[in-house]
């Protein structure tokens, strides 16, 4: 029982890291194509939102699995 637990808690520490890096990603990339355009305030904006959508697709999916 407690191994099951254990791996339950590891599941849920990956998905919270990979929401975290598809969060980060996103922002980066955002950013990377702000500078590219001269229009760093937008490609942040637009790498939030993203990042936000992103980091919620990848924890609504591991909850249901």
């Amino acid at each position: 029982m407690a191994d099951e637990e254990k791996e339950s808690g590891n599941r849920r520490e990956f998905r919270k890291d990979l929401a975290f890096l598809v969060f980060m990603a996103c922002l980066l990339i955002g950013i990377g194509i702000g500078i590219a355009y001269d229009q760093v305030v937008v490609g942040v904006l637009v790498g939030l939102g993203c990042g936000f959508l992103g980091s919620f697709i990848v924890r609504w999916k591991g909850a249901k699995s």
